[in-house]
């Protein structure tokens, strides 16, 4: 009889080892997941302001509207077409986007003067530029 209660309590100490250990893992495991949105750094702030991206890629695409243009009156038409879409789409995106341009002679080639601005809640960015066309 001693030794059937003897092997009984070995085996009752080893099914408690085995279910602590289950039950240390498990609350580890929970305790990890709570904790794991604190440490994980919100980047999204980032992809969600994206007028740095929008003035690098207005002042880019103005000289195809520039470069893409066959004689004088056209120069100037696709360039006008080009600030009122380029104004249009910043308010849209609640930006206020400001293309001003000047062609101050328009011969054989013409150097077309610009002042790009861009004012949103965030950012505020200039630039002055000129392009020779053809």
């Amino acid at each position: 009889m001693v030794l059937l209660t003897h092997n009984l309590l070995k085996s009752r100490k080893g099914q408690f080892f085995i279910l602590s250990a289950v039950a240390v893992v498990t609350i580890l495991f929970f305790v990890s997941r709570w904790i794991e949105p604190l440490r994980v750094t919100d980047t999204s702030s980032v992809v969600l302001s994206d007028e740095a991206y929008v003035f690098d890629n207005i002042n880019e695409k103005t000289t195809n509207a520039v470069k893409g243009s066959e004689n004088c009156d056209e120069l100037d038409f696709n360039v006008q077409e080009y600030k009122n879409f380029v104004e249009r789409y910043g308010l849209d995106r609640g930006y206020k986007i400001t293309l001003d341009y000047s062609i101050p002679s328009c011969t054989a080639t013409a150097t077309v003067i610009f002042h790009l601005k861009l004012h949103s809640d965030k950012v505020d960015a200039a630039s002055d530029f000129s392009i020779v066309w053809p």
